[in-house]
């Protein structure tokens, strides 16, 4: 589940929990061989800052970058404390998880965030009351103005009008077509 490592300020590794070396896909030799700067992306400008709160408050909590085997990066989530052992020598203890998962699940949700956020500004829709004239059908907008009930809906969603006649207009303004 968890890596847990029992470091050396300084970055030696000392040992590594089973966790630890599957995580990392090393043995726990070569994790104490490698040290944190064989482990730790030194380009993470999180390395420096999570160092600097340790060695102030005697802990730390964020986020790494750690190198594979392969020499690529993986996100891990980390905490880690200072403390002295049995001989007073200080000695840290960092624990960490492959966040590697939770971070693409993140992403995905994001980048599904922002498409939903681009297709509801693309989409006006029309709900509520309209207020209509009983007679002519124009809508009176949000301003006080009467508009074509054309000209609102088209200014209020994504719909174009098509006109045609309706067999009882045909039949009441041109009922000499409408017979034929």
């Amino acid at each position: 589940m968890d890596g847990i490592l029992l470091t050396s300020p300084n970055g030696a590794i000392l040992q590594a929990n089973p966790s630890a070396c599957q995580i990392l896909g090393r043995t726990e030799e070569q994790i104490i061989q490698e040290g944190r700067q064989g482990l730790v992306d030194p380009d993470d400008p999180n390395l420096h800052v999570l160092l600097d709160q340790r060695a102030r408050t005697g802990k730390a909590h964020g986020e790494l970058r750690f190198r594979r085997t392969d020499d690529t990066f993986f996100p891990v989530e980390i905490s880690s404390v200072l403390f002295l052992d049995a001989a007073g020598e200080k000695r840290t203890c960092m624990i960490f998880r492959d966040i590697s998962a939770r971070k693409q699940l993140e992403n995905e949700r994001e980048r599904l965030v922002t498409e939903l956020r681009k297709t509801l500004g693309q989409v006006k829709m029309l709900s509520g009351l309209l207020p209509i004239c009983a007679s002519c059908k124009k809508i009176r907008d949000e301003n006080g103005a009467w508009n074509e009930i054309e000209t609102y809906v088209r200014k209020h969603s994504q719909v174009n009008f098509s006109h045609g006649m309706c067999p009882d207009c045909m039949r009441g303004l041109y009922p000499e077509y409408y017979k034929k």
